[in-house]
């Protein structure tokens, strides 16, 4: 039995060092091609970035010199490590839209995306070989078990990636997201579950919070527009709201030379919503040719400043 023991943890030990050697492999290979594999069109130099409603929200088709590489459940962590790679390669970056919703900024929605199993996983097997010790150490120190599935699951996407990196030809860059063209409909259902929710209180998002005034600063470090972009929401009443909204301002204050452009309240049908914070692809349509009716507006004037209809936010006020 003892040596039964002995033989089976020298095997367990093998196969954590040979994942181990692997993953560390991946991550040099794919690192090694990062100027490929993250190089976008001289003629992009717009980009949106964030979680779902992003994602779902801007069909960069549709809105000239943009890319949107926004992915469901994003932390800024991610969308931080994301951007710092990006500009290392595309100089040619004038304007950031980073989403800002009221859901980014609360602790809830900061534990799920960063520390549970779903989005771990997901994510370290995308975005690992961007993250550096500390990003790391976060997420082990909050769920090792995840960190350690998704960076198994990083070999072979990293692998993957690496190979393509020498055939790629189309616009996207490779697990950085990019938009969904949505067709759910579960708007009444939410409208309906959103009436029974209960008032409760909320925390702020302290990990959420710090990375994002990373990506304010290396903004700023760039010389690149920053806008905070909150996209347009269901009017469906909502009994959280004005607590959240305290918060959500809060945050946005402390980033005071960056743009806050709030379209929470653009005014759209029923039609165009997926539920009660995602716009479907009618939708996307919609908002996106008016981002492209306003930015179009807006290339003429020499103003450190972003006009959308009648919401103006300045670079320099909070």
């Amino acid at each position: 039995m003892k040596s039964f023991l002995i033989n089976f943890s020298l095997f367990i030990l093998l196969v954590g060092s040979l994942a181990l050697g692997l993953s560390i492999l991946s991550d040099y290979a794919i690192n090694q091609r990062k100027n490929h594999l993250l190089k976008i069109s001289k003629d992009i130099n717009i980009v949106f970035m964030g979680d779902s409603n992003i994602e779902c929200a801007v069909n960069d088709s549709l809105v000239p010199n943009s890319i949107n590489i926004a992915q469901s459940g994003e932390a800024y962590m991610y969308t931080y490590v994301k951007l710092k790679s990006l500009l290392e390669y595309n100089d040619q970056i004038k304007t950031i839209f980073i989403g800002f919703s009221n859901a980014d900024i609360l602790k809830d929605t900061e534990d799920r995306w960063l520390f549970s199993d779903e989005f771990v996983i997901e994510k370290i097997a995308s975005y690992n070989y961007l993250l550096n010790n500390s990003d790391k150490y976060l997420l082990i120190k909050n769920n090792p078990d995840a960190y350690f599935r998704g960076l198994m699951k990083s070999i072979f996407s990293n692998f993957k990636a690496f190979i393509k990196s020498f055939s790629r030809v189309d616009r996207r860059i490779r697990n950085f997201g990019g938009y969904e063209y949505l067709v759910r409909d579960k708007l009444q259902e939410d409208i309906k579950w959103n009436l029974l929710v209960e008032d409760k209180l909320h925390e702020k998002a302290l990990v959420q919070e710090k990375y994002l005034m990373r990506i304010s600063q290396l903004c700023r470090q760039k010389s690149i527009k920053l806008v905070l972009l909150n996209t347009p929401k269901h009017k469906s009443p909502n009994t959280n709201i004005i607590a959240v909204k305290k918060i959500w301002l809060s945050i946005r204050n402390s980033l005071s030379r960056d743009s806050l452009l709030d379209l929470s309240t653009l005014s759209f049908p029923d039609s165009c919503y997926s539920d009660l914070t995602h716009l479907n692809y009618i939708g996307a349509k919609l908002f996106s040719q008016y981002l492209k009716e306003k930015l179009h507006s807006n290339q003429n004037d020499t103003s450190d400043s972003i006009q959308i209809g009648s919401i103006h936010t300045a670079t320099d006020n909070p």
